[in-house]
């Protein structure tokens, strides 16, 4: 990360009424620079890194003088960036909406979002010279100068953000989850090659990096008989994906658990599978051998085929998988689509709450 450009920040020129410098107001000598203004340049002066105005005091370059001797013409165009209390005919309208407006509005009148509350000329002869020192102006000023030292400016750069930005749009790409970053951040160290469940004594975020659905299994968080359900709302698409899948078995060779759900986008398990003891699975049930809920996920997904592979944003697969277990004295039911089995939370939730304790 590139650290805050060196910057000479002085207290504002003092302005007199008419907006005219205090000549009595010391000012220190300065380096005059000269710049030459063709296209190349001025791309330069606007979008480099390493352009003159990162490490100038920015009050020096943009004030109540310096707008004086601009055109009629500039000061007309900049004149429509500024905002409508950069004018000496500003006035604040209360909403027709807002509890303070007691008079009838007009039923005729027709209200522009853009404007509305904000009456201002935006001409140039009515710009008020104390905008320019301005806390609110001079703090737009710095934080241009510091997009334009960390190369925010840059076409390159505004390339990359345009490509992400369609990118989130379209459902393609995502940022990653806070809690992945915060796990990646603290994970062990690469010494650490351990394959056991991590010890109940160490740091959670080394620890749950760790864990896989295995290591869950072998230590009874999750459970031969147990119903995983999946849901998750594609916003992109419009979609909602919801499957369950019934812990089959635990392979303790290949370090995975296998497990049952029905084919297509059909939700629940046939109730023959949600009762205890259930009997052998019969087709279409189909099989998959995980060991990860990424890869649970991805499973179900295929096999829902719903969502192409290339529209699947990025996310956390711990935190939309639920185990539903019965209680150990409850007996099966046929009350619903789980066979009486309870919610026992997300497997992030079983996986922290197993080895923080």
């Amino acid at each position: 990360m590139s650290e805050r450009p060196k910057r000479t920040v002085r207290k504002p020129v003092r302005l007199l009424a008419g907006g005219v410098a205090d000549a009595s107001q010391p000012r220190t000598k300065r380096k005059a620079q000269q710049l030459s203004i063709d296209d190349n340049a001025l791309d330069t002066l606007l979008t480099s890194p390493k352009s003159t105005l990162t490490n100038v005091d920015v009050s020096d370059i943009i004030n109540a003088n310096t707008w004086a001797f601009l055109s009629d013409e500039s000061k007309a165009h900049l004149s429509k960036l500024l905002p409508p209390t950069a004018f000496s005919d500003y006035q604040r309208t209360i909403d027709p909406g807002h509890p303070s407006h007691t008079k009838d509005p007009d039923p005729n009148a027709m209200v522009v979002d853009s404007t509305r509350g904000l009456q201002g000329s935006h001409e140039a002869d009515r710009v008020l010279p104390s905008v320019f020192t301005d806390p609110h102006f001079l703090a737009a000023a710095h934080t241009f100068q510091d997009h334009l030292y960390s190369g925010w400016l840059k076409p390159e750069f505004k390339v990359k953000v345009a490509k992400h930005e369609e990118g989130i749009r379209d459902g393609t790409l995502a940022a990653p989850w806070k809690d992945e970053e915060w796990e990646k951040e603290h994970c062990l160290g690469e010494n650490d090659t351990s394959k056991s469940l991590p010890s109940k004594s160490r740091s959670n975020g080394g620890a749950t990096n760790e864990i896989r659905m295995y290591d869950l299994a072998k230590n009874s968080v999750v459970r031969v008989g147990d119903i995983i359900s999946y849901k998750r709302h594609f916003a992109s698409l419009g979609v909602v994906i919801e499957k369950d899948v019934l812990v089959h078995s635990i392979n303790t060779r290949a370090r995975s658990l296998t497990v049952l759900l029905e084919p297509g986008p059909t939700q629940h398990l046939p109730s023959y599978l949600s009762m205890s003891d259930p009997s052998d699975p019969i087709p279409p049930i189909q099989s998959m051998e995980i060991t990860s809920p990424t890869m649970l996920e991805t499973g179900i997904l295929d096999v829902d085929g719903r969502v192409e592979r290339g529209k699947r944003p990025n996310g956390n697969a711990w935190k939309i998988l639920t185990v539903y277990r019965w209680r150990e004295e409850a007996a099966s039911s046929m009350a619903d689509n789980k066979g009486g089995r309870e919610s026992h939370g997300t497997l992030h939730y079983l996986r922290n709450s197993h080895f923080s304790d």
